[in-house]
């Protein structure tokens, strides 16, 4: 096997329950930009390889990581902690791999370790460094200086570091401009060991270990291999209970401003994408909703090069006229469709908590547009969030019942509850947004996944007086979902069809036993 200089290491997060799935791994797509920084250091003619743990474990259930890189003994390894989800796995991999492996370089990158750099590295001596933020420059230095046998750091930005026991933290001088994002490749896959086996592995952002590929495939929205298009960096709004708004990017990477990579660099990931197997390309990354001028061009050049392909895409807000027309002109196809979030039945609700809120009566017309241009909708709404009253998650039963009764081109109405996010506004100021959280610091987010099975209905806070019977976090969770399972039923067996409260009811209360069912054939087998 060959030898590599630097391993890019991904860590699904570990096995969730879930009544409809039962078992499965969180967090199974890729970061975006993962890819990207592969492709850097193979630039510098550094030999380097992504390894995905969950496709590895799924295609060898005896894969073991760290027989790998004994094998391949690459002198640094950098593993992405960005969704939280994550947090007891990857720091466990790093534990297991350090023990067996003490002189390779341990290195973490991505949201939740930005967030956390200096309490991770003070409870965990198994992790030698923390990129914060972007890493394009950092992670080429890093390994440029470690290939040259140095251990001396002081020039690397946006590195958190460990030096003779000292934690050392460098500038965070470091962030990505369009020439950077241009420079990169995010389409070189046979980078990702078992590259083809993700492709249509990662579906969605879990993968039930009960179900086949297949059957993975069938469960997913878009029922086809989904490319997550990187289109730019940054968002110059605070939803509430996102830690991606504008505030927490300038503390966890510096970046105070939105940029786009160039259309043609754009236009060449989605062919190289194409040509890799991908059908349908996903977009989410929407910073100007009324200012679609860039989407408009990007739509341009994509039917100038005749791409044929569909696209899921993500408004912020809602879409202006000119971006419906473009869009259904571009992908015709029966698998394309717009996403919104709307989030709250009540207008006030979600004035209060999204960056860019609009009225039901400003998306009852969007939706008329969209249905005049033949474009299909898919619609996401939340519960159980703060100064949210009965009578506003009544609103939202109500409006959901009108948009199915209404709009033939609304395919899809899924209710979802909400985790806490590190750097979020109800992360950071709980008291203002009267919730009450049992996460505040890394280790309680580490401790929180640490169970051998935990929930997905975890949500990691409660409103109090939101259920008068309810006084702690499980009880707030517990009333959540029995309300949802009742009334919004979020997993339709069919998921392009309209998700019905009715099917998603039955499905609920009969997974349980089909699940029973299941193990005890597979016990007497």
């Amino acid at each position: 096997m060959a030898k590599l200089d630097c391993l890019f290491l991904h860590v699904p997060g570990r096995l969730n329950d879930s009544p409809s799935f039962r078992r499965f791994p969180w967090i199974d797509f890729l970061p975006m930009e993962l890819l990207g920084l592969a492709d850097l250091i193979q630039r510098q003619d550094a030999s380097t390889q992504i390894v995905h743990l969950g496709v590895e474990r799924f295609e060898n259930r005896a894969f073991s990581i760290v027989s790998y890189l004994e094998e391949t003994s690459p002198p640094m390894a950098f593993l992405d902690l960005h969704w939280h989800q994550q947090s007891f796995d990857v720091i466990e991999t790093a534990r297991a791999i350090k023990s067996a492996l003490p002189k390779l370089h341990l290195f973490l990158g991505g949201l939740t370790a930005s967030f956390f750099h200096e309490e991770i590295m003070k409870n965990f001596d198994v992790i030698d460094g923390i990129i914060r933020g972007e890493a394009e420059i950092p992670v080429q230095e890093l390994t440029s200086v470690l290939l040259q046998g140095k251990e001396d750091f002081f020039s690397i930005p946006n590195l958190t570091w460990r030096r003779k026991g000292r934690i050392l933290v460098n500038p965070l001088s470091y962030v990505a401009s369009m020439q950077d994002l241009n420079r990169i490749s995010y389409t070189n896959f046979p980078l990702l060991k078992n590259y083809s086996a993700y492709i249509h592995h990662s579906v969605s952002p879990f993968y039930a270990n009960g179900y086949s590929r297949k059957k993975n495939l069938w469960t997913s929205s878009m029922k086809t291999p989904v490319f997550q298009l990187p289109v730019g960096r940054g968002c110059p709004v605070q939803c509430t209970w996102c830690g991606g708004g504008i505030p927490n990017q300038q503390t966890i990477s510096g970046r105070r401003e939105v940029v786009f990579r160039g259309i043609e660099e754009v236009i060449q990931s989605i062919k190289d994408a194409f040509s890799y197997g991908y059908q349908t390309f996903h977009v989410s990354f929407d910073p100007y909703p009324q200012k679609p001028d860039y989407y408009l061009r990007l739509f341009e050049r994509i039917r100038e090069e005749r791409l044929q392909g569909e696209c899921c895409f993500e408004s912020f807000g809602l879409p202006t006229l000119d971006f419906i027309k473009a869009f259904k002109e571009t992908f015709p196809g029966p698998g394309t469709r717009i996403a919104l979030s709307p989030d709250a039945g009540s207008g006030r609700v979600r004035k209060f908590h999204k960056g860019y809120p609009y009225s039901n009566r400003a998306l009852l017309e969007s939706l008329r547009q969209m249905e005049e241009q033949g474009i299909f909708v898919a619609l996401f709404f939340t519960m159980g969030v703060p100064f949210e009253t009965e009578e506003d998650i009544e609103q939202t039963l109500r409006l959901q019942k009108e948009i199915r009764r209404r709009f033939s081109n609304v395919q899809e109405i899924r209710t979802f509850t909400i985790e806490i996010e590190p750097g979020s506004p109800w992360h950071l100021d709980p008291e203002t947004y009267a919730v009450k959280s049992s996460l505040c610091n890394f280790m309680d987010f580490y401790h929180t996944y640490s169970g051998e099975r935990r929930s997905s209905s975890s949500l990691g806070y409660w409103i109090p007086g939101c259920f008068p019977e309810v006084h702690d976090e499980k009880g707030f969770e517990k009333a959540l979902q029995k309300f949802q399972c009742r009334h919004l039923g979020s997993v339709h067996p069919l998921s392009r069809t309209l998700s019905v409260p009715f099917w998603g009811k039955r499905r609920y209360d009969l997974s349980p036993l089909v699940w029973r069912v299941r193990d005890w054939v597979e016990r007497k087998g």
